[in-house]
């Protein structure tokens, strides 16, 4: 069952990731799709903190870990973002 839902998720995320990057299919298809992608990280990543914050009463260091780990992975996304946007901004005014 672990299997079949791992495929799925991977089938999914892939998918909608390689979706939004092809330009033959339509902006109201890719856009929709690129948010849920967002969304979805955002959503792990704030998962990330509030469990940090909630473990911070019983383990102080792992509590600090997942704080640390969900703000790592949020300036990280941020940073692949940007240099996304920007390579497609210099291609396109190549």
């Amino acid at each position: 069952m672990d299997f079949i839902f791992e495929i799925l998720f991977e089938l999914a995320l892939e998918g909608t990731i390689e979706l939004s990057k092809n330009v033959k299919v339509p902006k109201y298809i890719r856009f929709p799709a690129l948010i849920l992608i967002i969304l979805f990280f955002m959503a792990v990543i704030a998962l990330m903190i509030i469990f940090g914050i909630a473990f911070l009463k019983d383990d102080l260091f792992f509590g600090v870990l997942m704080i640390g780990l969900g703000v790592f992975f949020l300036i990280a996304g941020i940073v692949k973002f940007c240099g996304y946007y920007r390579k497609r901004k210099s291609e396109r005014s190549a």
